[in-house]
């Protein structure tokens, strides 16, 4: 993708420092090789100034805490320790506020997308607690750290730093002031940046998409999101399972992605415990809970909710969240529907 000269000239007012004077007399700034090849890449690839890009890069080094924080994941933490995190009663009452407030946008993305109101909100609950907790790292650092410093995640992160200067280029942002999650996620729904290039829409239509600010294109963006990995309207997300025997530890070591149907898994020693189509594809998982594993059936649009975080305990509180959120929306608008006798 080539940058225009405008966009080019908005970064470059942005990156800091004046490039007026650095590009009269370019000074050879060392870097890491891999920095000097990413450089190269971008120059070649996007007409972005190299000047403009070493001195961003002098100023950048590795942050402790992403470190720290991308070795240690809350989704790491057993079920019993995780769903407490997140299916909470803040984030239950406030994702009914936030149905509430923005009810025609979610309705219209239901519409759209397939995606139920309670999942989109659920999800932008889980990630931020509807916009509070956007993040507190420079994106740079964040990015820079996990692409320069964690060879083991460098090429996903050189993808996402990549795609993140662009849409910092394409918006007039100022890469160096962006923050986000320690692992490089940004605004309210928490979207990597390739992601954010790649499945956010202008729901607003105003003509550009924001993720901080822009409550439809946020909710938009997620719905367009799930959408686009497979979401199946009307179709369940999990069930609880009963099982028997030991087959059953076959398919749970398959993971939780659709694999087998429910016909197939019946004589393995698994059955749902809701009525369900016998040809439904399924998973089977087992969350921790203090008391011993607990198992479940994975269908689709579980698999899906895993692709915004691949994670089955993240993919279940926002299940349970969601349910939580539904449930409560619906016992306040029955308690203020009018009774028969008036």
């Amino acid at each position: 993708m080539t940058l225009s000269r405008a966009l080019l000239a908005a970064w470059l007012l942005f990156v800091g420092g004046t490039f007026s004077t650095l590009a009269q007399a370019p000074v050879k700034i060392k870097l890491k090789p891999e920095v000097e090849k990413f450089i190269a890449q971008m120059v070649q690839q996007h007409q972005m100034d190299e000047v403009a890009l070493r001195q961003m890069f002098s100023q950048l080094k590795s942050n402790d805490g992403v470190v720290k924080a991308i070795n240690a994941p809350a989704t790491a933490k057993p079920w019993y320790e995780f769903r407490n995190l997140f299916v909470t009663p803040t984030r239950t009452s406030g994702g009914v506020d936030f149905w509430n407030a923005n009810a025609e946008q979610l309705t219209r993305a239901r519409e759209i997308y397939g995606v139920p109101e309670e999942v989109i909100v659920a999800i932008i609950g889980v990630e931020t607690i509807y916009g509070k907790r956007t993040g507190s790292y420079r994106v740079v650092d964040a990015l820079y750290t996990l692409a320069f410093g964690m060879p083991e995640r460098a090429t996903y992160f050189r993808g996402e730093f990549e795609q993140f200067l662009l849409l910092t280029a394409e918006n007039g942002m100022d890469p160096m002031t962006v923050k986000g999650s320690f692992a490089g996620a940004i605004g309210m729904p928490q979207f990597m940046p390739t992601s954010y290039r790649r499945y956010a829409v202008d729901f607003d239509s105003d003509g550009k998409i924001n993720l901080w600010k822009s409550v439809p294109d946020i909710i938009g963006s997620v719905a367009n999101y799930l959408h686009y990995f497979g979401w199946v309207a009307g179709q369940p997300v999990v069930v609880p399972a009963r099982i028997s025997g030991t087959d059953y530890k076959d398919i749970v070591e398959k993971g939780f992605k659709p694999h087998l149907t429910l016909a197939q898994m019946l004589p393995k020693g698994v059955e749902p415990t809701d009525p369900l189509p016998a040809d439904l594809v399924a998973g089977l998982f087992a969350l921790e809970l203090e008391q011993g594993p607990d198992y479940w059936l994975a269908f689709n649009n579980f698999y899906v909710i895993t692709r915004y975080n691949r994670s089955k305990n993240y993919a279940m509180a926002v299940y349970q969240l969601a349910s939580a959120i539904a449930r409560e929306r619906e016992n306040q608008i029955a308690a203020q529907a009018p009774t028969a006798a008036q």
